[in-house]
């Protein structure tokens, strides 16, 4: 996310961009530029080229109300939004929740190729309006390719691949039928790596019959849907096993503290003779004041700070994940998200009882993964 720009917040949801959306912006203008509006008679470069700067941003506007669709009905069905982020194939709304459901599983799946269909059909009504008031060409063929491309859009995520939309509305489906969400999962993933498979097969043949950047493209979108339904189906089925892991039979409880006013070249000597690389440390007072890693001492110590304290290189507290031992995996999973250090610590009423660490995070993983599925209703 570092590489993301943001662009602010529309009803409380972030938006971003990655730099990749600058990249098809401009191919997309260029295209439309130079192709598409070559065709309308009687314009002019200057006019194609600024109506074509138009119709991208509309149809990046498109995407971006696509995505809304989403994440303000998933926020009304009381789910926490993360943000939206526009990318190279189109967009994301990060949910830090799944939905409780199949039925709002279903909606919040299904409204945002609706909204596509939806804004397609509005430009279509405006091409024709534009028509019949004798709009100059140019501008009927902005509200007619936009009305196209929504509509494609909206079609395209309404296919049966998960994770598409219509792949999330299949799951819902197989999940109201099975009661299983990790089974209905497993099935649309299925159905999502089978639909990734045939775009590349597709993307190959176009290759070498000639169309190579169709064929790239197909390929790039079909490989993109067989990792996103691997890595989705995967998410699921661990957070399904990792659902009754609680963080105290986890962590490691009573760990080493140091004082804040050790120096850096006293904890060498000190951590060798201890197996931990991170420590909590503490005030005088012995209060948790931050959190040492053998990665913030060795960047510390190559900038020739070894008479600088812990405390001056720890992380200070407010920056550490903390969760409860009676928190369940998936909270610590998701309080972890974005922690570059990957450790936090755990508090119960007040006081230090563990802490976890990648180690910790590793073995809870592996064991999760060899716990016998169990239904997800």
């Amino acid at each position: 996310m570092g590489a993301d720009i943001r662009l602010g917040r529309i009803a409380g949801i972030e938006i971003r961009l990655q730099w990749s959306v600058v990249i098809i912006f401009l191919l997309i203008t260029w295209s439309l530029a130079t192709l598409q509006f070559t065709q309308v008679a009687g314009a002019g470069p200057t006019a194609r080229w600024v109506a074509a700067v138009i119709a991208s941003l509309l149809y990046f506007g498109g995407l971006l109300a696509h995505e809304l669709g989403h994440a303000l009905l998933a926020t009304h069905k009381g789910l926490e939004v993360e943000g939206i982020t526009l990318w190279v194939f189109g967009g994301v709304s990060k949910l830090k929740q799944e939905a409780e459901g199949p039925s709002d599983e279903f909606r919040i799946g299904v409204i945002g190729p609706l909204v596509s269909l939806g804004l397609g059909a509005v430009f279509a009504g405006v091409a024709v309006a534009l028509g019949a008031l004798g709009a100059p060409a140019l501008a009927i063929a902005v509200a007619q390719w936009l009305a196209l491309i929504n509509a494609l859009l909206g079609a395209f995520n309404l296919l049966p691949a998960f994770p598409l939309d219509g792949g999330r509305v299949l799951r819902a489906w197989l999940w109201r039928r099975s009661g299983d969400r990790a089974l209905a999962t497993r099935r649309a993933a299925a159905v999502g790596r089978a639909f990734g498979v045939a775009l590349i097969a597709v993307g190959v043949f176009l290759f070498f019959a000639g169309a190579p950047i169709n064929g790239l493209w197909f390929a790039l979108i079909g490989w993109f849907l067989f990792g996103a339904a691997r890595a989705e189906e995967s998410h699921v089925l661990l957070s399904a096993a990792l659902r009754d892991v609680r963080v105290g039979q986890v962590m490691t409880a009573h760990p080493v503290v140091l004082p804040a006013d050790m120096t850096l070249e006293d904890y060498v000597n000190h951590a060798m003779t201890s197996r931990f690389t991170s420590f909590p440390v503490v005030d005088p007072q012995g209060r948790v004041v931050g959190l040492l890693t053998m990665r913030r001492v060795r960047a510390a110590m190559a900038h020739g700070e070894q008479r600088a304290t812990v405390g001056q290189v720890a992380v200070p507290l407010a920056q550490v994940p903390v969760v409860s031992p009676y928190d369940t995996a998936t909270q610590l999973l998701e309080k972890l998200q974005g922690s570059p250090d990957g450790r936090a610590f755990v508090f119960d009423d007040g006081r230090l009882v563990g802490i976890i660490s990648p180690t910790d995070l590793q073995r809870m993983l592996d064991l999760a993964q060899l716990r016998p599925r169990q239904a997800d209703r």
